[in-house]
């Protein structure tokens, strides 16, 4: 089986490792995937969950398990911890402000010079609040030291916790001993003070820029409203969604919130599913029409049957999707995780060499803390592990409010490093709807004769040509039909009064005898383009014809070459004959295409395509779920088959061809994202460090634990302030 979990205490990648590896060592553990951004852990396993909580706190920190349907929650604890940040910088302030008293003028009271135990009394008074206000720090880090599990909590516990200790054994000194007053200024306290004060506030910042990651989500999961009309008893009643059942009758009117999914029965409506497709434009819906949770109504009036409620609904499951999506990793976040679990003991032991490495050359043992100190608290594992989830679930984020759901990681990133796109024709790059291109009348009949007789024989077929005709004549007068059969494969035959009918191909006007030679030139021309050719003829001879073809989307060709711009190679794969695939290829201007293939067909030609590098497969038939599963990546567009949709990495539910433009350029937006935030993060420590271990001291620049710990803090707010640009880029 597989759960969730939400883990409390993680504060960099190194505690994600840490717990990560706690749980996979268990045996009856398959897989476990922790985030750092969500706090959320995956575990798929065949045993106790007792044992797992329980590695987790051997771990160092605390896990419970996530009810089913939860949606992502980030940046609480830190949002909850306002009052606490606050009181910390308020008394950092007045730390900092006693500290430089000779540079303020303050009374000689507190000077170190005159009274330098009151200075060093007030300044401790100071200090230890801070050190009580982010006791959780200072607990979890000495904690994962035990468990030699060293995280950040750990280099802001050493860092803050040594200078602390240090001030208290100067002031213990003055206490019992009479040392020079210039040994006061040795002592540390605004150091030890400020470095959890700044840190507490970059975390505050951080946790709410990382809030606003899910905002996306959390507007979805927010979409259902509280009440809803019904009937009952002859009346209409409004009822809390909860209590709806599949036995009520929904209303719905001008500006309803639609609480479930659900079919019409009577009535009509303009239903505004922007939130869920990401199109602006309503949607008509009319009886038998088919209407989804969370979207609302623009306009009308309607009865409506509910056929999914609660946690089974489109919307709940788009939620869950969305939702489990971001607690999922992409292979790049690999190398955040392998330098993550070797991260923090490396930059304590640089601490180390360089505490002894100053102490050897200058003898002071202050400065030798001091920069130890500043190592310790500049390191940033929380920016390398926020650098890939937070870009990732802005990513996830945007493509849920533009209709596309992504429903794991891996498939964002390998989205973002394509070599192909191999295009399903029917529903993908054409409508999927049949339509009539064109008509011809033969010699001596009027296009309303024409009309009346298609219109009377193909209205009582239900067969998508038959249904192209029966819209393309609507209007036109219509035959009392005596009598109507249906030959499979060739078409229709009707009586009406004394005059038979026959409707179909060409097979069917062979069989009856009617010469067709009048209409050759049309029937070429339209055959040339891919379009079918339906016949209408009476006993005595030819009436006319229809033309009949899938159209082409009016944004496909824009959206072919645009993919061709990006350098993509296209590809069009069909079950389709040959005469209508190369008829919509050359309207796309495709070379590559694939006529007449089966399910199977398909798979092998996305495995042949596969060995000259990555390929995303787009399609929406039941026949695609093959070559969907075969491909490295899978898009299924969501008005397609169930089949299709559970077969698909990623979920487009518009019916644009556009948005496969939009998803491979939100993809690429997000590996840009997640390459600049793993060199951001990486640089900021290779460059930081050493100026932090002394560097530049020799040229007169060091870095202070003040300055090292606020630079700290800044790195991680970059980090996801990048992130959070996916959310405003023009896609």
């Amino acid at each position: 089986m597989k759960k969730n979990f939400k883990v409390m205490g993680m504060m960099c990648t190194a505690c994600a490792s840490h717990v990560e590896h706690a749980v996979s060592v268990l045996p009856f553990v398959k897989t476990v995937s922790v985030s750092l951004l969500t706090g959320g852990m995956t575990v798929e396993y065949e045993g106790d969950e007792e044992e797992i909580l329980a590695a987790v706190k051997r771990a160092g920190y605390r896990a419970v398990p996530i009810k089913e349907g939860e949606t992502v929650s980030l940046g609480t604890e830190e949002k909850a911890r306002t009052l606490p940040v606050v009181l910390s910088l308020v008394f950092a302030a007045l730390l900092s402000y006693f500290e430089m008293g000779p540079m303020l003028g303050l009374p000689p009271i507190v000077s170190y010079m005159k009274h330098p135990i009151l200075y060093l009394c007030v300044l401790a008074a100071l200090c230890i609040p801070i050190v009580i206000f982010n006791r959780r720090v200072f607990i979890g880090g000495v904690r994962s030291l035990l468990c030699g599990k060293p995280n950040m909590d750990s280099l802001i516990a050493l860092g803050a916790g040594v200078g602390l200790l240090y001030g208290l054994g100067i002031l213990f000194v003055f206490l019992f001993f009479s040392p020079s007053p210039m040994l006061a200024m040795q002592a540390p306290f605004a150091s030890a003070g400020m470095i959890p004060a700044l840190v507490a506030l970059g975390k505050m910042l951080e946790g709410r820029a990382k809030d606003k990651t899910a905002d996306a989500i959390r507007a979805l999961a927010s979409l259902t409203p509280d009440l809803c009309c019904v009937m009952e008893d002859g009346e209409e009643t409004e009822i809390p969604t909860a209590r709806l059942s599949y036995e009520h009758v929904l209303i719905l009117k001008h500006g309803d919130r639609i609480p479930c999914d659900g079919v019409i029965t009577e009535g009509h409506l303009s239903v505004d599913e922007s939130a869920l497709t990401g199109e602006s434009l309503p949607a008509e819906r009319a009886p038998g029409g088919a209407v989804l949770a969370g979207c609302t109504v623009f306009d009308g009036y309607a009865r409506v049957r509910p056929t999914e409620i609660g946690e089974q609904t489109s919307l709940s499951r788009t939620v869950r999707m969305v939702s489990e999506a971001a607690a999922t990793k992409a292979p790049i976040a690999k190398v955040a995780d392998r330098i993550g679990g070797i991260f923090v003991p490396t930059i304590i032991a640089i601490a180390l060499i360089t505490l002894i490495c100053h102490l050897v050359v200058t003898g002071n043992f202050y400065s030798a803390l001091k920069h130890a100190i500043s190592v310790l608290v500049i390191s940033c594992p929380c920016a390398l592990g926020l650098a890939t989830p937070t870009a990732i679930m802005c990513a996830i984020g945007r493509g849920a409010k533009m209709g596309i759901l992504i429903k794991n990681a891996a498939a964002l990133e390998a989205l973002g490093r394509l070599d192909t796109v191999a295009l399903d024709k029917t529903g993908t790059l054409t409508e999927g709807r049949m339509r009539v291109l064109a008509h011809i009348s033969a010699e001596g009949v009027t296009e309303k004769a024409l009309f009346s007789v298609a219109h009377s024989i193909e209205k009582r077929s239900e067969h998508p040509l038959a249904a192209a005709i029966t819209a393309y004549t609507e209007g036109a007068e219509e035959l009392p039909i005596d009598k109507f059969s249906l030959l499979h494969g060739k078409g229709l035959f009707a009586k009406h009064e004394k005059s038979s009918y026959a409707a179909g191909n060409l097979a069917l006007m062979e069989e009856c005898e009617i010469e067709t030679d009048d209409i050759t030139d049309f029937v070429r021309e339209h055959e040339a383009r891919g379009a079918a050719i339906i016949y209408i003829a009476e006993a005595d001879g030819l009436l006319g014809a229809f033309a009949i073809s899938d159209t082409v989307r009016e944004d496909a060709r824009d959206t072919v070459e645009a993919l061709r711009a990006m350098g993509l190679r296209i590809c069009m794969l069909t079950g389709d004959a040959p005469a209508p695939a190369r008829a919509v290829a050359e309207t796309l201007s495709i070379e590559d295409f694939r006529p007449s293939l089966t399910p199977e067909g398909k798979s092998a030609a996305i495995a042949e395509l596969e060995k000259e590098g990555r390929v995303c497969m787009v399609g929406d038939g039941i026949n695609d779920c093959l070559p969907l599963t075969a491909a490295t990546v899978g898009v299924a567009i969501g008005t397609g088959s169930d089949v299709a949709v559970e077969s698909a990495d990623i979920v487009i539910r518009g019916e644009q061809a556009r948005d496969v433009l939009h998803l491979l350029r939100l993809s690429r937006l997000t590996l840009r994202k997640i390459k600049q935030n793993l060199f951001w993060a990486l640089i900021y420590n290779c460059i930081c460090i050493p100026i932090a271990a002394g560097a530049l001291a020799p040229f007169g620049f060091t870095l202070s634990p003040v300055i090292a710990s606020a630079a700290m803090a800044l790195s991680s707010l970059t980090v996801v302030t990048n992130a959070l640009t996916i959310r405003r880029a023009h896609i």
